[in-house]
């Protein structure tokens, strides 16, 4: 029994060390400049499990054959891939769908994620138009630092009353604690 366990950890590794050049290869295929030489690579260490190789593909193919690669990314846990997938779904006008991958990785702490939500609720686009809940979320991601977001949060700020404004604040504490569910649209990767 030792010998057969050991024989599938060695035969594993060795199907992880392949994916492992397949992935680095393609990327050096990549920089030579042979995509198709690369996107070949990519798809074999990507269909082998390897998230990077998810993500680069997600990255580098258009339309529903990058985010299949992207959202297989997205279920193993990849934040990059799941702020990926949420801009092409904003460029794709799903907004719904970018604002579920946007409260995903806001969740994880993600600044960007979070200013973007604030925007999307300030428009009303895939969220409700909700310019308390968007301070909120310009609040939480202006604590990153981005001078820009401050601007936007401090612009927004002047524009509620006092009570909204205090209200917006106390709600940036809790937001990733408790985000808002979006009912009826998939999870981000789904």
């Amino acid at each position: 029994m030792r010998n057969l366990v050991l024989g599938l950890v060695l035969a594993s590794g060795g199907a992880w060390a392949a994916a492992t050049d397949d992935y680095l290869n393609g990327q050096r295929a990549l920089d030579a400049g042979n995509r198709d030489k690369a996107v070949y690579l990519l798809e074999q260490a990507a269909g082998a499990g390897l998230v990077d190789a998810q993500l680069r593909l997600g990255e580098l193919l258009p339309g529903q054959p990058g985010e299949r690669w992207l959202r297989e990314a997205v279920r193993q846990g990849s934040r990059p891939a799941a702020e990926n997938l949420a801009q092409r779904y904003y460029d794709g006008s799903a907004y719904r769908r970018a604002a579920q991958c946007w409260l995903k990785t806001a969740g994880q702490g993600s600044s960007a994620a979070q200013a973007r939500l604030g925007a999307l609720q300030v428009v009303g686009y895939g969220l409700p138009k909700d310019k308390t809940q968007a301070f909120a979320w310009m609040n939480l991601a202006a604590s990153a630092g981005d001078a820009e977001v401050i601007a936007l949060r401090d612009t927004l700020g002047e524009q509620l009353p006092a009570d909204q404004r205090e209200a917006g604040e106390a709600l940036s504490r809790t937001l990733t604690e408790h985000p808002p569910e979006l009912a009826g649209e998939p999870p981000c990767g789904e």
